[in-house]
């Protein structure tokens, strides 16, 4: 087996590509290699390709099933964990706090205290501007129309 690199003229033959594992055939007497200087051939004789064709091809039929088995196993590990995540997402989810700013429940409510605190009376200047902020928006709205 010789080797012989891209855009080179060779004897007809085939011609087996290091770079890209694939097999070109130069029909005729002579023919050019395609690929640049960098791609390498290595040429196969004409026995050697009729001795491995057959092997290729049982190959082929033996590990042809194992390839559809990996791709099905692929295809349902995915599935299997993206429902995995969804479950996980949805638990997690269930499960954690909701954010509620203004509330504080560290010890929950006093029973002593509470029934002991003195109620609350509303504040009557701060009632007494709230009446008046009503009456000002009432005014200027009247005055807009």
């Amino acid at each position: 087996m010789s080797r012989h690199h891209g855009g080179e003229r060779v004897d007809a033959g085939f011609y087996f590509n290091l770079d890209h594992w694939a097999v070109r055939t130069v029909s005729g007497k002579s023919g050019v290699l395609d690929g640049s200087a960098d791609t390498t051939y290595l040429r196969v004789p004409t026995l050697t390709v009729l001795a491995l064709a057959p092997l290729m091809g049982a190959a082929y039929v033996v590990f042809l099933p194992f390839a559809g088995i990996a791709m099905v196993l692929q295809h349902l590990g995915r599935k299997a964990y993206g429902a995995a995540e969804d479950a996980a997402h949805a638990t997690l989810a269930s499960v954690s706090p909701a954010w509620r700013p203004g509330e504080a429940h560290f010890a929950g409510p006093d029973e002593k205290k509470a029934d002991e605190a003195p109620q609350a009376k509303p504040d009557t200047q701060v009632e007494e501007r709230l009446r008046a902020l009503d009456e000002e928006v009432e005014r200027r709205a009247r005055n807009e129309r």
